[in-house]
Order: C-alpha cells, then sequence, then structure tokens
C-alpha cells in the first residue's frame, strides 16, 4: 500500500482537475515497482491473467484517469492499473484553462501569446525532469514487476498524449513490454515509431490536433496497413481537438460523446487481443 503521505498528496491532486468528470473513484492506490499506482478491479475472475494500463498525459494520476480507469474496468471486466509516472510531479491541469477546446476556435493574440509563456515557464522545465532517459526505465520496471509480481501474462497498454509516446515504445519490437496497445491523441511521436510497432495497435484521434497531425496520421495508417500481420485501427472523432479522451469538458455533449467512443474502443481492443 502507499503511505498515507503519498495517498494525502494524490488526493490533493485529485481534487485539483480543471474539468473533473462527473463520479467517485473506486479504485485505491498500491504500490507496484515502488510506483504509486491506481488499481481499479475488473469483476471477471477469468482475466485476471490479463489486464489494460493506463499511462497518462502530463497531468498525471488527478481524477479523470482514475474515472476512466473505473470505466474500462467496468465495461471490460479486467483490472486496469494507473501507475503515477511522475511521483506527484505533474504540470496542473490549469494549464488547461485557455486551450482550445473544439476545432477551428479562434484565439486573440493575447490569449495566444498568454499560453506560449505558460508552456515556456512550466511545461519546458517539466519536459526536461521527465525526459524519455528518466521516464522509459520507470515504464519499463512498472511493466516488468506487474508481470512478475501480479502473475500477469497479457498487457494492453492505452497512452494519452504523453503516454501516447510511452505506449507506442512499450508496443515496439525492440522493447515488446506489452502484448496490444491503444494511443489517444499521442504526442511527440513520428513515422518512426509507428514503424517499429509489432502488437496489435489502435488509435482514437482528434479531428484536429496539432500534436499529432492529419499528415502523421494518414503517414501512420499506411505504415501499419503495411504490416499485414499486425491488426491496427484508426478512430478520428468528429467535432474533438487534442485531449478530448482524457481531459473532456463534461458540459459539451460532442466531446463526451468521442470519450466514450475512445473508451469502447479501448474496450473492444482488449477484448479481442488479450
Amino acid at each position: 500500500m502507499a503511505s498515507a503521505t503519498t495517498n494525502d498528496k494524490l488526493s490533493a491532486c485529485c481534487l485539483m482537475e480543471y474539468r473533473p468528470l462527473p463520479g467517485t473513484p473506486r479504485g485505491q492506490i498500491i504500490k507496484i515497482a515502488g510506483i504509486d499506482t491506481y488499481h481499479s478491479v475488473g469483476k471477471d475472475e477469468t482475466l485476471k491473467g490479463k489486464t489494460i494500463v493506463i499511462l497518462t498525459d502530463i497531468f498525471g494520476l488527478t481524477k479523470n484517469p482514475r474515472i476512466t480507469a473505473d470505466e474500462l474496468s467496468e465495461k471490460s471486466g479486467f483490472d486496469v492499473y494507473v501507475p503515477d509516472l511522475f511521483d506527484g510531479d505533474a504540470v496542473a491541469t490549469s494549464l488547461l484553462k485557455d486551450m482550445p477546446e473544439v476545432p477551428g476556435e479562434k484565439q486573440s493574440i493575447g490569449t495566444k501569446l498568454s499560453i506560449a509563456g505558460k508552456l515556456l515557464t512550466s511545461l519546458g522545465p517539466w519536459l526536461f525532469r521527465h525526459r524519455q532517459a528518466i521516464t522509459l526505465p520507470i515504464i519499463e520496471k512498472f511493466f516488468k514487476t506487474l508481470r512478475l509480481e501480479k502473475g500477469i501474462t497479457r498487457i494492453q497498454a492505452v497512452g494519452y498524449c504523453f503516454g501516447g509516446l510511452y505506449t507506442l515504445l512499450a508496443g515496439s519490437g525492440q522493447l515488446h513490454l506489452v502484448d496490444a496497445i491503444v494511443g489517444c491523441h499521442v504526442s511527440l511521436t513520428t513515422k518512426y515509431h509507428f514503424e517499429q510497432l509489432e502488437v496489435p495497435s489502435a488509435f482514437a484521434c482528434a479531428q484536429e490536433d496539432e500534436r499529432f497531425s492529419d499528415a502523421l496520421r494518414e503517414e501512420a495508417e499506411r505504415i501499419l496497413a503495411r504490416k499485414t500481420d499486425i491488426p491496427s485501427k484508426f478512430l478520428v472523432t468528429e467535432g474533438t481537438v487534442h485531449g478530448f479522451a482524457a481531459r473532456p469538458n463534461p458540459d459539451n455533449p460532442v466531446i463526451m460523446k468521442a470519450y466514450h467512443q475512445a473508451n469502447d474502443l479501448i474496450v473492444e481492443w482488449a477484448k479481442t487481443h488479450l
């Protein structure tokens, strides 16, 4: 179990979600490989050797990924784990305040300058602290310990934004840490990462996404289509921008529909490939 101090820290973090999804998380925080991890228990006892692991965006283990884990667990019957990859050092979700919510949304020059300033002062140093040389070994240790200590034989990794990159790396032929992946509005990726994939791979994509452009998505589709022995699927959701599957506005029915579509894709992929 996590210490009381850590639980308090994560509970406080959980309350600071900028746009919290409705509901109360029903899982608990446990330790896996020394990492505080949210665990939502699946109801199907026959699936205990298989699991879904969520790799979060830069905003970490706040309320929303816990609610998402609960929904995935409820719909699929699998246990779902969400490791705190940043040891409490996540970016505050208040950074989302002035971000576009729908495709084609216009922003004033002042708003754009404000966003740029926030990204420069907070996100730049954070990305350095959590660069690949730091983050990837944590993820490798987590997956290996999950198999060793929990008796897990099949894993589907689900990555959002920042976590999307590490989901692709986990599904690469070089690392092969997992058995299937789903990427949701992935970022920091290039065509190289798709060329290296060696496990069934699905992607939930936004209609408009500067971090995963139409050109890159179409190239990724062509790359995976040539891998005829590896199942792949791309879902493009209408009326959405980057972040819809992780940090949706619960008051926007179009975005919430897309959020649930992404969750349904994750469940479908796990049931098919685990």
